[in-house]
């Protein structure tokens, strides 16, 4: 890293924006090749942008705050060495909202080295795993910081493990910028939870999603699953939609998927999908239970 490089990553955009407008400090390119996890980009239609995961955990925590009904979500997100804008500023509600101290300030106060680019005097710039962006019922917008670590950093008795130094000074500047700082282990997350948010997250942008949950295929759906669907089979139930209104069998699969998605029609999304046999009840009181552990009370 040189000034030079810095000035133009920031002149460029990175670590700047917010919904489709958001570059990620840190992308994964051709060049990101890692012998010890997976990375790579995750479709954001939604979002009209992708996301750039450097671990099988934040692919799995991107989709999961996305399942619970975040508007946003910003990986790679910077808290930088010095005073800048509030993580907020962009919103609806923040727009008066002056500079917030920089990491270094923080780092300074807990007596904890912020650190510099290796072979330079340039401050580290660190990252927040994710910043998700989320509206509450009466429209405000609220941020929370999501951090990936495994227990093994968590717990550690070392307070100077840099690791956790580093969590702790993430912890205080959220503090500090008055926003909420939750540690996760997605690896943790039920695997079959992960495996059907994969199968079932949306590829549509939110116009079309819109247009599907208000289309009269998608109240038959609701209708007959929410009916029969936890005595017969998804299959059976579906097969008897495509008989009735003549339509292709993919696009009443995409009602189903997005019904499952949203939980209008409650299904257990951490137990294995099985469309032949009935539905399991228990998808909301799941999805709830994360969201009070990740998002508390701030919906």
């Amino acid at each position: 890293m040189t000034e030079r490089k810095l000035r133009n990553l920031i002149d460029a955009g990175y670590g700047q924006g917010s919904f489709q407008r958001y570059k990620p400090w840190l992308r994964v390119t051709k060049r990101d090749f890692s012998t010890r996890g997976v990375m790579g980009h995750l479709p954001g239609v939604s979002f009209a942008r992708l996301h750039h995961f450097r671990s099988i955990a934040e692919k799995r925590t991107i989709q999961a705050a996305k399942w619970l009904g975040a508007v946003d979500v910003r990986e790679a997100f910077p808290a930088w060495p010095w005073s800048h804008p509030h993580p907020a500023g962009e919103l609806p509600g923040y727009e008066t909202m002056g500079d917030v101290p920089g990491l270094l300030d923080v780092a300074r106060d807990a007596d904890i080295d912020h650190g510099t680019y290796v072979g330079t005097n340039i401050p580290y710039v660190g990252t927040i795993d994710e910043v998700t962006t989320w509206l509450s019922p009466s429209g405000h917008y609220h941020l929370v910081a999501l951090e990936n670590k495994p227990e093994s950093i968590t717990n550690a008795p070392d307070p100077t493990l840099r690791a956790k130094e580093r969590l702790e000074l993430m912890r205080r500047y959220c503090k500090r910028i008055n926003i909420r700082h939750v540690v996760i282990d997605a690896h943790r997350l039920p695997r079959e939870l992960c495996v059907n948010l994969d199968l079932l997250e949306p590829r549509l942008t939110s116009t079309q999603i819109e247009k599907v949950v208000q289309s009269a295929l998608y109240a038959d759906v609701l209708e007959l699953l929410n009916l029969r669907g936890y005595e017969c089979s998804a299959d059976e139930l579906l097969a008897v939609i495509e008989r009735k209104s003549s339509i292709r069998p993919e696009i009443v699969n995409v009602a189903f998927h997005l019904a499952l998605w949203r939980q209008d029609v409650d299904h257990d999304l951490s137990a294995p999908l099985r469309p032949w046999e009935p539905l399991i009840r228990g998808g909301r009181g799941v999805r709830e239970a994360l969201r009070q552990a990740w998002v508390g009370d701030l919906m």
